[in-house]
């Protein structure tokens, strides 16, 4: 089980209850609540010297072109972060480092990399849609994770964990807008959303293993690149889906400002759904030069 968190005296689960109803409730409102500081205090901010900026919408000359750019980028990222943490994965599996039996689901950030700026309105909007746990737990929490249960199993226990915190902390520095954005496509209404679809396509992936039983490397990849293909459509639904109902907010905007607000939504998520259904942008990880460059990172005595 995941550990409780509390925030003075309000309990921090209730929030994240109230913050996903008011996702799926309203999707043009902007999301304002507790959760946002309680999940900054439980991140841990990782140091780097290239960590993501960009300056202000409000500086901008058109700032749908510049909200445009930050989302064709940021879902650029996402899908290579979502390709490498499969493939990661799919590694881990095949070195039989997981059974593949393991339940899986995808919980908040921990870790993370950069920040925004406060006064340019600005954030660090995290790549990977969700930091995956296996058996209700972060790998990195898990009791028999340690140096010589990886080792046992053929791979570089450094090299490995570094990848995995990298890729869970990677993020984007966009306005605020990309990322509420973000939020509403994170977690929909029935089970639908860019968390549920990369839970599903990396047990769907896991599974794979056991029924098809991969014997070579290259087997391997393209278990990965499938289970990225099911990705990519499922995320796309879910943008068509986050799009229809942003579209239809904006015939009811009460104000101005809120007609904005969801306009560039619709901005965002338009992009995103072009980036997810481009078939020529293909992650590195997915094809088999690149997923071979990985197995090579991280397995001892790779062979071909």
């Amino acid at each position: 089980m995941r550990e409780r968190g509390t925030f003075g005296k309000v309990d921090y689960w209730l929030l994240k209850k109230k913050a996903r109803f008011d996702r799926k409730s309203l999707p043009g409102q902007q999301i304002r609540s507790g959760i946002d500081c309680m999940d900054q205090r439980r991140r841990q901010q990782l140091i780097g010297l290239d960590k993501p900026t960009t300056g202000p919408l409000s500086s901008a000359a058109n700032p749908k072109i510049l909200l445009r750019n930050q989302a064709s980028t940021h879902e650029q990222h996402r899908l290579e972060a979502v390709a490498e943490g499969m493939a990661l994965v799919g590694v881990m599996t095949f070195q039989k480092a997981f059974s593949g039996r393991e339940t899986v689901r995808v919980g908040g950030a921990i870790f993370q990399f950069g920040r925004g700026v406060r006064s340019d309105n600005t954030v660090a909007a995290h790549c990977l849609p969700g930091l995956l746990e296996f058996n209700s737990r972060p790998l990195h929490t898990m009791p028999n994770w340690n140096e010589a249960f990886l080792k046992e199993r053929g791979l570089k226990p450094l090299a490995l964990s570094s990848k995995l915190r990298n890729v869970s902390a990677r993020t984007d520095a966009v306005d605020r807008i990309v990322n509420e954005t973000d939020s509403l496509l994170e977690m929909m209404q029935n089970g639908r959303g860019l968390k549920p679809a990369l839970q599903h396509a990396v047990y769907g992936l896991m599974g794979q293993f056991l029924r098809r039983k991969p014997a070579s490397w290259a087997a391997v990849e393209e278990l990965v690149s499938d289970s990225m293909n099911y990705y990519r459509l499922t995320a796309g639904y879910a943008c068509e889906e986050r799009l229809e109902d942003l579209t239809k907010a904006t015939r009811f905007a009460s104000s101005g400002s809120q007609l904005q607000s969801l306009d560039y939504k619709v901005t965002v998520a338009e992009k995103y759904l072009e980036v997810t259904q481009n078939a020529s942008f293909v992650p590195e990880p997915t094809t088999l030069t690149g997923f071979l460059w990985l197995v090579k990172d991280v397995v001892e005595a790779y062979r071909y």
